[in-house]
């Protein structure tokens, strides 16, 4: 199946997000401590991921590779949940400006979004079996986000000045965190394979 499929699915709602608000459709709040994701019900609302998760199973399915349509439509879905989880009451039901948001804002108590970021990615370094130097290279990224959980004064004032700033650090984030997993991940693979050939 190769690992790009899956490491899409998981950041795809993040790239929409991206997108939108380097076109002016999503926007985001800077306040002197912290960045408020306001607007993002058309990449990040329970229904586009939803959607989007379904679309995933059915294309697996009528490729005959389900598989591979359940894995994806896991991957999107589950990034919705965990945004849940972690961001401020900002996630919509449906892609509109009105209705309900959801957010438990884990991102409000920086040491413990910090740890539970940690723990998780570590917990499924573990459940998947990964390298040693993937283990490394997931707690190296951890570390590279306490700039934007633990704000400094003025910090944030870029941000203000450049608003195209914030969607391009995530973008670049996605792509290195891509590009780490696919390498580190392929190499294991291959360790262990017999017939590394056969998987990609």
């Amino acid at each position: 199946m190769g690992l790009w499929p899956l490491l899409i699915s998981v950041q795809l709602v993040e790239l929409l997000w991206i997108a939108f608000t380097y076109l002016g459709i999503e926007h985001f709040r800077v306040t002197p401590d912290a960045v408020h994701l306001d607007f993002l019900p058309y990449s990040h609302s329970v229904a586009t991921g939803a959607l989007l998760a379904a679309l995933a199973w059915v294309m697996g399915k009528s490729a005959r590779r389900s598989n591979l349509g359940i894995a994806m439509a896991l991957g999107i879905f589950s990034h919705i949940v965990l945004d849940i989880i972690q961001h401020e009451p900002d996630i919509a039901l449906l892609p509109s400006a009105w209705g309900p948001r959801l957010g438990l804002n884990l991102q409000g108590y920086p040491i413990l979004d910090f740890t539970v970021e940690l723990v998780f990615c570590i917990a499924c370094w573990k459940i998947f079996q990964g390298s040693r130097g993937l283990l490394v290279g997931i707690i190296i990224f951890n570390l590279l986000n306490i700039p934007l959980m633990f704000t400094l004064p003025g910090s944030l004032t870029p941000i203000v000045e450049h608003p195209a700033i914030l969607p391009t650090i995530i973008l670049i984030q996605v792509v290195a965190t891509w590009l780490l997993v696919w390498w580190l991940g392929k190499r294991t693979i291959f360790l262990e394979d017999p017939l590394p050939g056969t998987l990609f």
